[in-house]
């Protein structure tokens, strides 16, 4: 380690992991390859940062700070939760691999106050706070899911891409509606928005539902 503190600042070191994250990806993020990418050596950022999950730490909390800044203030439980959902969606999209990192990350402050602002969204209805807390839980994984499925999914196509001999078709012919589903392009859904705006609706519908039964 370093005696004196060197010439380097966090806000550097937390620059170069999001670049690092969005050119490399989170499989082969290493603090060898941070300092490559900041051209110094890798003790100067153990200065700052003493593991790797402490850094993805921070930048999971800086995540959840961003994404309760822009989480919105008025509309009734369903208007909120819905709109929260693309707020959530947009700034994983934004930061490379973030929906992994929220999810390898253990949650600290920032990520409880993301949590409190959806249940307080929730509150008003007449749900118990088991039903609150569950179906709060089961949108905010499906949010954070669906963005690291989109994340394995560009991924898969940029190694399928690079390896052009590889024989990438699948012989659907045993499989009667998946063959039919293909041939009627619905395996374009796969990642799209209005995919996942089905599956938000679709939560949206089963709690709209419970509440009505309370």
């Amino acid at each position: 380690m370093p005696k004196r503190r060197p010439h380097i600042s966090e806000e550097k070191i937390i620059a170069a992991s999001w670049k690092l994250l969005s050119d490399q990806g989170i499989e082969n993020f290493t603090m060898r390859n941070l300092s490559k990418e900041l051209n110094v050596q890798a003790p100067t950022i153990y200065w700052y940062f003493e593991s790797k999950q402490v850094l993805y730490q921070t930048l999971a909390n800086l995540v959840s700070k961003e994404i309760i800044s822009d989480l919105p203030k008025q509309g009734d439980w369903r208007e909120r939760l819905q709109l929260s959902a693309t707020v959530i969606r947009s700034k994983l999209q934004q930061f490379p691999c973030s929906g992994q990192l929220l999810m390898k990350s253990r949650p600290e402050a920032d990520f409880m106050e993301l949590f409190e602002c959806l249940l307080q969204m929730i509150e008003p209805t007449s749900l118990t706070d088991k039903q609150k807390f569950s179906y709060t839980t089961h949108f905010f994984n499906y949010v954070i899911n669906f963005a690291v499925e989109e994340y394995e999914q560009r991924m898969l196509q940029i190694s399928l891409e690079e390896d052009h001999n590889e024989n990438t078709h699948v012989d659907l012919s045993q499989f009667a509606l998946l063959q039919r589903m293909h041939e009627e392009d619905m395996f374009k859904l796969m990642g799209s928005d209005e995919l996942f705006n089905s599956g938000i609706l679709l939560l949206l519908d089963g709690i709209e539902q419970r509440v009505k039964k309370v």
